[in-house]
């Protein structure tokens, strides 16, 4: 195997920063402050007042963003307050993807020219683990979605091209092509240009991943595309196209993003404001899951059959006309229903909170976005009052209400220079935050 180039520590010191005036730090030391007007406060060593454990359990909560040129921002309390980590602390210059932690301490980032990395202490330090089958770098392609069953693996990727890729130890990798034929889908490796049987075509972009266990996931991607295995432990596993889309609405749109809940239900979302919920029952047979899907919409919340048509009324699959590529799902309290967060272009947000009333009514909170066409990438509920909102004019929004029926949202100042895309976090009892560790770069609070 390949040695692993570890970075990090953040280096130097914690740099507090106050007002509205924000720091930019990098893994060498301080750059040059990019405001007049600014009150700092400077610890070498010194562990900084956001550090410690924190008793209220709605702010402990781990929040990564990923974004452009290597960058990662962190925080530790929800959003309060964040540290950002350049390329070289993260040891890669690529644009990131996305981002999925398996607990507080534990996860991976992918990005473009195939760019993995990997922390095991919470982001104090990233190892640069690559797209390798262990003895050869692997191929150079965007990787746009991750997802872990446990830490280091079973891990699995997706990306440009056709790839799909599964990993046991998070380094040395099986790297696919995805070919179909109509609802059949085969493997072969992603090197070879030639189909693996006659007929079968090469898929394109495949967005983002997600497994409920070690046999059964779904892959979506671009033209309504909905992948199904249910042998994702096999040395070579297959897939099936599944129809969610209703003839009459081709061409179909993209499917561009997928979350799951604890339970292992997912909610999936794509263009033209596109929404399915995907429900699993056991098989008494075998270790294989039925998988129900179903389509949302204003009128039914996320109960309508599928095929369905794109259309907001009853029968239909879209909550807006705005493009979606944000989701966010959580279970609510002891109920098992979902809260359901999506977001898309103009900063279109929408909310289902499955527990509450009827459960099938949305609604639409206000963010007060600074460009008429910013558009939500990424999104993170911490807890129902607190979310996370990243878009791609590299703005963060924040609420510590979003509970209320018109919640706050405040924007958050990102340092000068730095864009986020994906934003992804763990909370306080999804592990004892006794063992996490400090990340290093600057400590900011960002204000409008």
């Amino acid at each position: 195997r390949r040695p692993r180039r570890r970075r990090g520590g953040g280096g130097g010191g914690a740099m507090t920063v106050g007002g509205s005036a924000l720091a930019r730090v990098s893994g060498r030391g301080f750059l040059p402050l990019v405001a007049a007007a600014l009150v700092l406060s400077m610890a070498c060593g010194v562990t900084d007042a956001q550090d410690p454990l924190l008793e209220d359990s709605d702010k402990y909560a781990w929040v990564y963003a990923v974004g452009n040129n290597g960058a990662i921002l962190r925080s530790t309390n929800a959003g309060e307050t964040w540290r950002v980590q350049d390329q070289d602390v993260t040891g890669t210059s690529q644009h990131l993807q996305d981002v999925f932690f398996f607990d507080a301490r534990s996860g991976y980032v992918v990005g473009e020219n195939s760019a993995i990395i990997v922390t095991h202490n919470a982001g104090w330090n990233w190892d640069e683990v690559g797209l390798s089958d262990g003895e050869t770098d692997g191929p150079k392609v965007n990787l746009t979605g991750i997802h872990l069953q446990r830490f280091p693996g079973p891990a699995y990727v997706v990306g440009h091209n056709g790839l799909f890729a599964k990993s046991e130890d998070g380094e040395v990798w099986s790297i696919f092509a995805v070919w179909c034929k109509d609802a059949a889908c085969v493997v072969a490796p992603f090197a070879d240009e030639a189909p693996p049987a006659e007929g079968h075509r090469r898929l394109g972009r495949l967005h983002a991943v997600r497994f409920k266990d070690m046999s059964n996931g779904l892959i979506v991607g671009d033209d309504g595309l909905v992948l199904l295995t249910q042998d994702g432990s096999e040395e070579e596993p297959t897939f099936e196209r599944v129809q969610v889309f209703a003839d009459v609405s081709r061409p179909w749109p993209n499917i561009t993003g997928i979350d799951m809940d604890d339970l292992g239900h997912m909610v999936m979302v794509g263009d033209r404001g596109v929404v399915f919920k995907v429900k699993h029952k056991s098989n008494p047979d075998n270790d294989k899951l039925n998988f129900e899907f179903f389509g949302c919409n204003l009128a039914q919340g996320c109960a309508a059959a599928t095929p369905a048509a794109v259309a907001t009324g009853e029968g239909g699959c879209s909550v807006s006309d705005r493009h979606l590529g944000a989701v966010n799902t959580v279970v609510s309290g002891e109920s098992g229903k979902d809260i359901i967060v999506v977001g898309g272009t103009q900063g279109f947000l929408a909310l289902l909170d499955e527990s509450e009333g009827s459960g099938n009514e949305w609604t639409t909170p206000a963010v007060p976005v600074a460009h008429p066409l910013e558009r939500i990438t990424s999104l993170y509920v911490s807890t129902a009052k607190t979310h996370i909102l990243v878009t791609d004019r590299g703005n963060i929004y924040r609420t510590t209400d979003g509970e209320a029926e018109a919640p706050t949202y405040t924007r958050i100042a990102v340092p000068e220079g730095f864009s986020f895309r994906r934003v992804s976090g763990r909370n306080a009892d999804d592990e004892s935050p006794a063992g996490a560790l400090r990340a290093g770069g600057a400590l900011w609070r960002g204000l409008v």
